[in-house]
């Protein structure tokens, strides 16, 4: 199977962003992390693919999953 592609925006301070980071971290998966506080174009960016507040928003290859659930992660990793 080859790499997934992981994105991750959350902020420094948020836990449930932090709780995504270490799952795909225990995983040995890769992903690039935005903070969304101290880069403002990931910021807008991430507005313009998720309507709704709040972090952290996660896509994995191509797959948007807004919050925090091993179980949908586990799920888009599966497609």
């Amino acid at each position: 199977k080859k790499n997934p592609e992981v994105i991750i925006y959350g902020t420094s301070w948020c836990p449930y962003c932090q709780k995504a980071r270490d799952f795909f971290r225990s995983k040995g998966i890769d992903f690039v992390d935005y903070d969304i506080e101290k880069d403002k174009e990931a910021a807008i960016r991430k507005k313009e693919l998720d309507a709704k507040s709040g972090v952290p928003f996660v896509i994995i290859n191509g797959r948007s999953i807004h919050g925090f659930s091993e179980s949908a992660y586990e799920r888009a990793l599966q497609e």
